[in-house]
């Protein structure tokens, strides 16, 4: 004869269903949604939004201080977690931000898996390799041999070899910078 179910046991069961129903179908449209890029070895939004302490650690520890918090207006979600602002910084991989993570939202093991954060692209009405101006500085700055390449005088990103750390984006000489690095 099968056991019988309790009340707590009956609302365990579908409060575990419920949070893997809401897990999977909010999971992807964090995913397509998300236009930041967050620090090295974050695990998926999901779980990093319910992992990440809010704490500010990454943001003290980053050297190259490339690592912002998001403020209320951004939005609750994601109020006090970290992203990476490229406007006057790179990342230069150097997991600090990993080594003080409290709670593991960010950790090796995931930048293990991912190996890059985003991915560099060029506006090219914005380049000045595409206004028939000789310019390599993105290409000469890249750390990536090959993540970068002059193709007729014109900067082309390999988006297989790209880490997205944002150095061709600072080194970028054209007025408004023509270099974004999108997740």
């Amino acid at each position: 004869m099968p056991e019988k179910l309790t009340r707590r046991g009956y609302l365990s069961m579908n409060w575990d269903s419920t949070v893997g129903f809401l897990s999977n179908f909010l999971a992807p449209q964090l995913e397509m949604e998300r236009n930041y890029i967050r620090p090295p070895g974050s695990v998926e939004e999901l779980q990093f939004l319910t992992s990440c302490s809010r704490c500010g650690d990454c943001k003290s520890a980053c050297p190259e201080m490339v690592i912002e918090l998001f403020a209320i207006q951004d939005g609750v979600k994601i109020t006090g977690t970290p992203y990476l602002d490229f406007s006057n910084a790179a990342c230069t991989f150097c997991n600090k931000c990993m080594e003080v993570c409290p709670t593991d939202a960010l950790n090796r093991a995931s930048l293990q898996e991912q190996l890059r954060i985003g991915t560099a692209e060029i506006d090219t009405s914005l380049c000045l390799g595409y206004q028939d101006v000789l310019c390599d500085y993105c290409v000469r700055a890249c750390p990536i041999d090959g993540a970068i390449n002059l193709i007729v005088g014109k900067p082309m990103i390999d988006t297989e070899t790209c880490t997205g750390c944002g150095v061709c984006r600072l080194n970028c000489i054209s007025e408004d910078r023509a270099i974004q690095i999108k997740p």
